[in-house]
């Protein structure tokens, strides 16, 4: 109930943001939300019902790579945040443009860190782009910008490169704002002490099927000997991640650590 919550009012903020902020101004975002935008500024269908359109037939795309639940919570996210859009009345708060990209980047932002953080994604190129990386062992990050940069382009073309320049800021500002939320690292290094660790271990590698290492060590208080698990995983796994530890073992110590940089054999996705 508190991931359903969340998401729908990160999904209303989402909305907000758009309508207040950034259509009144014809700034756009990347992916589908900036399709949206270029459908609906020459056929004046509400972007929000667009969104919705579009992110139907993805949804079936990602339900065999990225999970049932994963894929449940994003559809509630596009089904709230596509109405939210339909019915927050489209008029500007701000008559300042820059301002209006950044506070409408920020809040933009904030709404999506906050709606992957808890689990889901709000659909479109996130879909895409995860599912691409698990079939071809490419870096989400990397075809988030191609997909961004190929709407900024078309926006160029569309409404001119000085609008362009606005809706770059708020992309920038609205990604910045995604990392502050949930996590700025694309790999992350998962420690846990478990007296479980034959369970949890097996759980791991089914659900992202990544090595585990298993290291003896002792509590220097209790003096009662213990498993530590390392394992490195990708920013997107976190959340799956820290519910089946959960699941395992309630009582794990689990260290989330940063990693600058992975050699050897990982699988980037």
């Amino acid at each position: 109930m508190f991931q359903i919550v969340v998401i729908g009012l990160c999904s209303i903020l989402f909305g907000f943001a758009f309508n207040t902020f950034l259509i009144p101004h014809q700034l756009t975002s990347g992916g589908v939300t900036g399709i949206a935008f270029f459908i609906h500024h020459f056929l004046n269908i509400n972007t929000g019902w667009i969104i919705l359109l579009i992110n139907i037939p993805l949804f079936f795309l990602g339900l065999k790579y990225l999970g049932k639940k994963f894929i449940l919570l994003t559809g509630f996210a596009v089904f709230v945040l596509s109405f939210s859009m339909k019915f927050i009345p489209i008029h500007a708060i701000s008559n300042d443009i820059l301002l209006s990209c950044i506070i409408g980047g920020a809040l933009y932002g904030i709404a999506v860190g906050l709606i992957i953080r808890i689990g889901g994604s709000t659909g479109g190129t996130d879909i895409v782009s995860l599912t691409l990386a698990k079939k071809k062992n490419l870096q989400v990050g990397f075809l988030n910008i191609c997909m961004n940069l190929l709407v900024v382009g078309i926006s160029g073309l569309i409404f001119g490169w000085g609008i362009t320049l606005y809706t770059i800021i708020a992309i920038y500002v609205s990604g910045r704002a995604v990392d502050m939320v949930y996590t700025n690292q694309n790999k992350l290094t998962v420690t846990i002490v478990t007296d479980k660790y034959e369970e949890l271990t097996d759980a791991l590698i089914q659900l992202h099927a990544r090595g585990v290492t298993v290291t003896d060590a002792e509590g220097a208080y209790t003096h009662k000997p213990k498993k530590v698990l390392t394992t490195v995983i990708t920013k997107y796994e976190l959340n799956e991640t820290k519910h089946a530890i959960r699941k395992v073992d309630a009582k794990a110590f689990v260290n989330i650590m940063q990693t600058m940089e992975v050699m050897g054999r990982f699988r980037r996705d």
